[in-house]
């Protein structure tokens, strides 16, 4: 899905986004709420005390069919196709209350004898088509739909009935409107490119953890000769738990402390010289048993204290090496002085 005006995103990042925006709602419920409570008082002299109640009985009902809405999302099945749905029914809940706020400029507008409430109506239609940007920024469809259903009203208000007498204050009231469309382009552009990033990173992650704990090959991450972090197919070569390993050094699991010694100074030497450490030596699982593993290592780039291990089981291999030298002994010419 491309949202209107925006990047276009992947589908994970775009179901992330919507499950952002549903996850902001709450507050802004409370936020409409309050709005609502402020309203209501400040319309309560001018205003007949019938709007007002329908007025606070809409809004009420809005915001409760949106929670009903937002509770469901909770339990949706989300994909590529069904989350530009939700967004748009998200974008229909935020057309409902504009509208509601946009009726303070209709039938419940305070009387021209009423200035204080006039202005106060003013300020909160401002402060809440704010709050809009910021908790709408996420979806381009909502706030518009949110923006031109609070705002319009207003606007039409005072260029048809008092636009002659009110040039400066119609163009004031423009420029803080394109100062709300460039605050919430700004948010969106923001969070949209922030959320394709880690998306991206996240999957990205996601894959090597496959990898690692799917390898044929035991994995070690060495720190200063300990053991941080291993794949389960190391923990079943060596016979123990993946928690035991972790913290332990890696030459405590060789058959014999001279080839553990042999090991450090063979992996030193190659990784001075910036090479590959590799080479065959028994280990020990947990049981007693030995066997033959072909290590190949690489210092990770940083400090110079980590570094990467593959471990390999190659018991048989070695076996079956033993098994043909005696064949091509035998097989071999004799000399003769």
């Amino acid at each position: 899905m491309k949202p209107l005006f925006g990047p276009r995103l992947s589908d994970d990042a775009n179901i992330r986004r919507v499950r952002m925006l549903y996850a902001r709602f709450p507050t802004g419920a409370v936020s409409a709420l309050v709005g609502v409570f402020l309203g209501f008082i400040v319309l309560l002299d001018g205003t007949s005390l019938d709007l007002i109640k329908a007025w606070a009985v809409y809004m009420v009902s809005v915001i409760a069919a949106r929670m009903w809405i937002w509770h469901m999302f909770d339990s949706a099945d989300l994909s590529g196709q069904t989350v530009r749905r939700w967004e748009w029914i998200f974008a229909a809940g935020a057309l409902l209350t504009g509208l509601g706020w946009g009726a303070l400029f209709g039938p419940l507008h305070p009387p021209a004898n009423h200035p204080e409430a006039r202005i106060m109506i003013v300020l909160l239609v401002i402060v809440v088509s704010f709050a809009g940007a910021v908790f709408l920024a996420l979806s381009n469809p909502s706030f518009w739909l949110f923006v031109t259903a609070a705002l319009g009203p207003a606007m039409m208000h005072y260029l048809v009935v008092l636009g002659p007498r009110l040039q400066w204050p119609i163009t004031a009231a423009i420029c803080c409107i394109v100062v709300l469309v460039l605050l919430q382009r700004t948010l969106h552009q923001s969070a949209s490119v922030s959320l394709e990033r880690s998306t991206e990173a996240e999957t990205l992650l996601a894959e090597q953890h496959a990898i690692f704990d799917s390898s044929p090959l035991g994995i070690a991450m060495l720190e200063d000769k300990r053991i941080i972090k291993c794949n389960l197919r190391l923990a079943e070569l060596l016979g123990r738990r993946i928690l035991d390993l972790t913290g332990a050094t890696l030459q405590q699991q060789f058959f014999s402390p001279v080839e553990a010694d042999q090991f450090l100074a063979d992996s030193a030497a190659a990784f001075d010289k910036g090479r590959v450490a590799q080479g065959m030596y028994r280990m020990r699982r947990a049981d007693g048993t030995q066997f033959w593993a072909e290590l190949s290592g690489r210092r990770m780039a940083g400090s110079g204290k980590h570094s990467v291990w593959m471990i390999a089981d190659v018991t048989l291999r070695m076996a079956n090496e033993r098994r043909a030298r005696p064949r091509e002994t035998e097989a071999a010419p004799s000399r003769t002085a």
